[in-house]
């Protein structure tokens, strides 16, 4: 199977993602009015790479994004095959693996190398975990600057449960790390998905390894297809979109699935009540401080909300896919990837190469 004949992206979370201070960043961002939609970080265009302040930075493909508790933005830039970080001092910065240098190689930070990072998230202690998903492992960027391979054997595909170095995956994507360490991963082909304790002891929290389709329940007894977006909120409950279900799932910490919203099966464009609400091929998820779940609709070509009563309504986007506009909401987006919230009420959205930030008329706020 083919990853980019259909997985554009999948989203990564940080816990507690509504408590991030208030990035800084240029004074066009600060200064610009409320619902809009304006670059953010890099350029529309062409893939590239360069360093350097938000808007003189250049990705290729960026893809999940997580905030630390600085307010420093990570993302998994994906073609460019490096991890980097938008910090708080405006500039941005590589913080782990070598350009274009497509490899799965452990070692110090900048001798390191990805294969396809994919998705980041980033627990309360500053480590930064990095789906690798060509080459089906989870990596882990310690506070000390190395990399390492955390759960699953480099460029080995597979299913098993078990240490970490025993573990297998099939294309891991979307991540999600709780308060108390423990690390949630959508092990997307294997159609299930999995945590890693703190000590790196691997299970599988729902789903059945290959057997894919949809059926809510306890456990394995429960069937996925293809899930891609991972999101916690602060209950501890486990969110995942799917891509081929078109739906969103919730998982409570016990592993009882339900359908969040969407309509199984059934992909196309609807807002509305929870049950009634249609997604094309939803990816990267993200909670917003007033309790929403930000959806990347990439099919639709829209970023999505899913307020706390379970309204569903569309933040930016007209289904157009053909260029990213920007300026007054709702703009035009194409094949939005990556989602993060912002403790400010904005939201971020990566576009053709980009890093777009959204700005609600009513920020999403607690």
């Amino acid at each position: 199977m083919q990853r980019r004949q259909f997985i554009q992206s999948a989203g990564a979370v940080v816990f507690g993602a509504g408590l991030v201070p208030h990035l800084q960043t240029s004074a066009r961002a600060a200064t610009q009015a409320t619902a809009t939609m304006e670059v953010f970080s890099g350029a529309i265009g062409p893939g590239a790479y360069d360093a350097g302040s938000f808007l003189q930075a250049r990705f290729h493909d960026p893809r999940g994004m997580a905030v630390d508790a600085q307010g420093n933005v990570f993302v998994a830039d994906y073609v460019n095959s490096v991890v980097r970080k938008l910090g708080t001092d405006g500039q941005v910065t590589l913080i782990a693996g070598q350009v274009e240098q497509r490899d799965a190689r452990n070692g110090p930070a900048l001798k390191a190398r990805f294969y396809s990072p994919e998705c980041v998230a980033v627990a309360a202690d500053g480590i930064v975990y990095i789906s690798d998903s060509g080459s089906n492992t989870v990596r882990r960027l310690d506070r000390q600057g190395r990399v390492s391979t955390l759960a699953g054997k480099l460029e080995v595909e597979g299913f098993a449960d078990g240490p970490g170095a025993q573990a297998r995956f099939n294309h891991p994507v979307g991540l999600g790390v709780n308060a108390q360490g423990v690390l949630y991963v959508a092990d997307a082909y294997n159609s299930t998905v999995r945590r890693i304790s703190p000590q790196g002891q691997v299970s599988t929290l729902a789903g059945s390894p290959g057997d894919t389709g949809w059926r809510d329940g306890q456990g394995n007894r429960a069937r996925f297809n293809t899930p891609v977006g991972l999101a916690l909120d602060k209950q501890g409950h486990v969110f995942v979109s799917e891509y081929f279900n078109n739906v969103i799932r919730k998982i409570t910490p016990d592993g009882s699935v339900t359908t969040f919203a969407g309509q199984p099966g059934k992909g196309g464009f609807a807002d509305g009540s929870a049950r009634e609400a249609l997604f094309l091929h939803p990816q990267t998820l993200s909670f917003a401080p007033d309790g929403s779940l930000i959806v990347a609709d990439a099919g639709n070509n829209r970023v999505r909300r899913i307020a706390p009563d379970g309204a569903v309504s569309t933040l930016a986007g007209t289904g157009s896919n053909e260029k990213v506009v920007t300026g007054a909401l709702p703009g035009e987006l194409h094949l939005p990837y990556g989602v993060q919230a912002l403790a400010d009420g904005s939201v971020l959205v990566t576009g053709l190469n980009a890093i777009l930030r959204i700005q609600p008329a009513a920020p999403l706020k607690s």
